[in-house]
């Protein structure tokens, strides 16, 4: 039988005490570089070969895992559940240049305050009415919630196109890269300060591509389940 080009042959059985005489064959006395490598060779020559994932059946379909950029999104989507926002939730995460999370966000009144002593409606006869001066958007709460590594040359992912302050604080902290998964039904006009500053300092800015169509999770029973279509 072959396998990814290797042929594999009947293996000897090899005992312990047959790898003892062997290793008793060693000189350790001798520290002739050539006498050593030598006898280490005719150690190995009696082992049986190791085939690692010699069955093709071990081999890991593609269909079963989450990709980088959906499964960083996914958190997005998983932390925005998170915000009290009954009409407007975001999740942001933030991870550096080896795809390690360095801080996650959700929108959501400032740390100490209860979420029922401001209010969360969208319109009121004064802007302090609003949930607008409160709200601390899911951006501002990733950067500001990094612990131990720094957001600088990092990515932030974030499910909604962030607002023009958003982007100033993005800048400001170093981050290189934004991939957003959804515009806001902002007005066009209130979307380009966010563009124009972000082409300037040169932060690239990419809209979010799915390469599965559905992610679903379930965990009733005490048994999580994640089902990946792509």
């Amino acid at each position: 039988m072959s396998f990814r080009g290797i042929e594999q042959t009947n293996l000897r059985n090899v005992s312990n005490e047959d790898i003892s005489d062997k290793l008793s064959e060693i000189n350790i006395n001798d520290t002739s570089e050539k006498y050593n490598e030598q006898a280490v060779s005719n150690l190995h020559s009696e082992l049986p070969p190791l085939y690692l994932n010699s069955k093709p059946d071990s081999v890991i379909s593609n269909d079963s895992y989450l990709p980088w950029n959906d499964y960083f999104m996914s958190l997005c989507y998983l932390t925005a559940a998170r915000s009290k926002d009954p009409n407007t939730k975001v999740g942001a995460c933030i991870v550096d240049k080896e795809n390690r999370i360095v801080s996650l966000g959700y929108n959501g009144m400032p740390r100490g305050i209860k979420d029922e002593q401001l209010p969360w409606n969208k319109e009121g006869t004064y802007k302090y009415q609003t949930k607008y001066p409160y709200v601390c958007h899911a951006e501002m709460n990733a950067i500001l919630n990094e612990r131990l590594i720094s957001v600088h040359d990092c990515c932030i992912y974030v499910s909604k196109f962030p607002c023009c302050e958003c982007a100033k604080l993005i800048i400001q902290s170093g981050i290189k890269r934004v991939i957003y998964s959804e515009l806001k039904p902002d007005p066009l006009e209130e979307q380009v300060p966010t563009n124009t500053m972000f082409s300037l300092a040169g932060i690239i800015c990419r809209k979010f591509v799915p390469s599965i169509h559905h992610l679903s999770l379930d965990v009733r029973d005490g048994l999580g389940k994640v089902s990946i279509t792509k």
